[in-house]
């Protein structure tokens, strides 16, 4: 046995050389510089004694996976392009010799195995994997605004298929190991990561010589693989279908070209090869990769307490009380019982507990059918949740949710009760999206453990939660809810108490600007078409419609105020509410909905626009041209964010930024509102605004920022983060 920093190296009797990845000091595996060396030195002195060697297996001795990809933090500490380039062939080179050793290789694959470490099997002769949920197989790199660039465009393809290769790539999705199995992405499904009766199986099956039985392809799939122009036509049907998110996104653009370049050759081609590089190289150092990159980096540094509290203890949380049992109380219940939590689902009618249990149910199946979980899984979690009417014994309760109507009465008498009933260490927390977490805290005798917890719909899929700090909330309470929500899975941001708390606040603007747009007679389709060529995943209107009519009139009805200016939106939302127009709910709202989808804009009988007689010019900030409606709806976006600065909702612009792309989509691309401020330049955008000002109103008029804050996106440690 040899022994390295990163590898345990042994060898058995029958020459089966075996290499377990253990990176120390790191939750996942990760390919580290000296990985990387390790792994080249482990890889050319199996060569060296390919004599002796039968077989060089791979394995983790981690139980979180088998290799997550490339450290990102090094990914940013890449100072310039010929640094990149090197990085980049000293890892093909190595996959390279790792696929042209003269014996057979075998990677094991559990939990994730993505980006580098995806590159890294396919180099391999073969791979298993373990077949569990957490087995998770992929190349993500767009996600990142990048493309693999160890030879991931030019294996996968050759491994699975043309079609699914570009399918993952582009969308950056991964394979669960049942899919890996039948794409011919593993060759053998096991047990478990310590399954060794498997594993030694399928090894003495290939020094033996016996074949393995690939999964069938459809006809469609061999007819584009088996020829160089069934290949390239499958690459130039994907350019047509990524054409308008290339625009912004030119990883797509770059990953069709390396898979191209090499579509021509049989084995993986140093023309290949050099487009990865190429493209890495350009990307790394492009607009839109750098963004992505922080932001990535923005949710780690968000998930850790000591970036919102000096040094605070959370209490440790193991049993949760969700009250209310609506669409929002059934996500959060749900999303608790399948993080491990023991949860007591709670409100004032059995019919109201049905049919909050009938919404977990549901969501359990869907997640059993995707294969994001297993049958005995779901039923477990669904053992975590017990129910009840009314108010009983709560003194093993670690902390309560909240999550009914948006009612201040009603919240605080729930409170009141809560306060009563639940243990003095218990947290009480809220789920309100804009009601004051003081007036609830005020019903009760422990305020310093009372705060905003503060999901997004649907609870499930969305990845923030705004844990909001009221003025009596202590740090250990805030350090327990950021532990309560990273272990939900949730990217946690810390807000001082604001009408509309941070999101929903920088949010409003931009919706009520486009009530105002149709007032002025605007259709839906060129409001939201102009929003989403700025780069927002959907339109405003389109977003109301999603979000409900009468929830988003709601808002605007608390939230108005901030406006400064008088606003229609409301009492035109009020019209759509009285005429049935809910939106997506309803099938009914800006939009014809059918099943979920979107259909043609709906003709609002009733409602006279006033068009306005003005005229506003195109913007071009820093190469970019902006029409009238894209600079109302964003300007008066980044407006109201900079005022969040300036009255302390949050401390951080990074907290604004990742705040709006988590919360609402908000063009990722861009890096977010104070990214493109600092774009565009402080001054530009003031002068932009006055002009709208001049044009359209006070509610344009700029802020004055915050002494101090820039706009500057870095990722910041605990010394320099927002403790709000």
């Amino acid at each position: 046995m040899t022994d390295y920093k990163n590898f345990r190296v042994e060898t058995d009797e029958r020459g089966v050389r075996t290499a377990t990845l253990d990176v120390p000091d790191r939750p996942v595996n990760v390919f580290e510089d000296s990985v990387l060396i390790e792994l080249n030195d482990i890889v050319t002195a199996a060569r060296h004694e390919a004599s002796q060697v039968k077989m060089l297996v791979f394995r983790s001795g981690k139980q979180s996976g088998f290799l997550a990809g490339a450290d990102i933090h090094r990914l940013q500490q890449i100072s310039n392009r010929e640094e990149a380039e090197w990085i980049l062939q000293q890892g093909q080179s190595l996959f390279n010799n790792i696929q042209q050793l003269p014996f057979p290789t075998l990677a094991v694959v559990h939990g994730a195995c993505m980006g580098g470490g995806l590159e890294f099997a396919l180099a391999c002769t073969y791979r298993l994997a373990v077949d569990h949920p957490s087995t998770k197989m992929g190349l993500p790199e767009v996600k990142l605004g990048l493309l693999p660039g160890w030879g991931g465009t030019q294996r996968l393809p050759r491994q699975v298929g043309m079609a699914q290769a570009l399918s993952m790539m582009l969308q950056g999705s991964s394979l669960s190991a049942e899919k890996a199995r039948k794409s011919n992405l593993v060759d053998g499904l096991i047990r478990s990561r310590d399954a060794d009766d498997e594993i030694n199986a399928f090894i003495n099956d290939r020094l033996a010589g016996r074949s393995i039985h690939s999964s069938k392809r459809s006809w469609l799939d061999w007819a584009i693989d088996s020829s160089s122009l069934g290949r390239k036509l499958a690459v130039k049907q994907a350019r047509k279908q990524t054409a308008r998110q290339s625009k912004h996104y030119p990883a797509l653009t770059r990953i069709l070209d390396a898979v191209e370049a090499g579509a021509s050759s049989k084995k993986v081609s140093e023309a290949g090869l050099k487009a990865e590089r190429d493209g890495f190289c350009d990307l790394l150092f492009g607009d839109v990769a750098p963004h992505l990159i922080n932001l990535f980096l923005l949710q780690e540094t968000a998930k850790k307490a000591s970036t919102w509290t000096d040094s605070a203890e959370p209490h440790p949380v193991q049993k949760i009380a969700v009250i209310g049992a609506g669409t929002m109380g059934a996500g959060i219940a749900q999303l608790a019982a399948v993080r491990g939590f023991s949860v007591v689902l709670q409100d004032v009618k059995q019919e109201f507990l049905d049919r909050g249990m009938k919404t977990i149910r549901d969501l359990l199946d869907k997640a059993v059918k995707k294969s994001a979980m297993t049958q005995q899984d779901a039923d477990a979690a669904l053992s975590r949740i017990t129910t009840r009417v009314g108010w009983s014994d709560s003194g093993d309760i670690d902390c309560m949710v909240e999550a009914v109507v948006e009612n201040i009465d009603i919240k605080k008498e729930i409170f009141h009760n809560a306060d009563e009933q639940l243990p003095i260490h218990g947290v009480l927390a809220s789920n309100t999206s804009a009601l004051p977490i003081d007036k609830m805290a005020d019903a009760t005798e422990r305020p310093e453990k009372v705060a905003g917890l503060h999901f997004f719909n649907p609870v499930h899929k969305m990845p923030l939660v705004e844990v909001v700090r009221a003025p009596h909330t202590s740090d250990e309470t805030i350090a327990t809810l950021i532990g309560v929500s990273k272990k939900l899975g949730k990217v946690p941001i810390v807000v001082n108490q604001s009408p509309g708390f941070l999101v929903n606040r920088i949010l409003f603007p931009y919706l009520d600007e486009a009530g105002r747009l149709m007032c002025e007679g605007y259709s839906a389709k060129e409001i939201d078409r102009e929003a989403k060529a700025f780069g927002m995943p959907v339109g405003p209107l389109e977003l109301i419609d999603v979000v409900g009519i009468d929830v988003a009139r709601d808002v605007s009805r608390s939230l108005s105020k901030l406006a400064g200016q008088e606003t229609p939106a409301p009492e035109l939302l009020q019209r759509l509410v009285d005429n049935g127009h809910l939106g997506q709910k309803s099938g009914k709202g800006f939009y014809h909905w059918k099943d979920g989808k979107k259909g043609d804009p709906v003709e609002l009988t009733g409602f006279e626009p006033t068009p306005l007689d003005i005229q506003i010019d195109n913007w071009t900030p820093e190469g970019e041209t902006f029409s009238p409606i894209q600079q109302r709806l964003i300007l008066v976006m980044i407006n109201e964010a900079r005022k969040c600065l300036v009255e302390n909702v949050v401390s951080e612009p990074w907290v604004v930024d990742l705040g709006m792309v988590l919360g609402t989509g908000f063009a990722p691309f861009r890096g977010g509102p104070m990214a493109c401020l600092e774009k565009w330049g402080t001054v530009a955008v003031d002068q932009r605004l006055s002009y709208l000002a001049g044009k359209l109103g006070s509610r344009f008029e700029p802020c004055c920022p915050k002494e101090g804050t820039s706009a500057a996106q870095s990722v910041p440690g605990p010394a320099t983060a927002s403790h709000g």
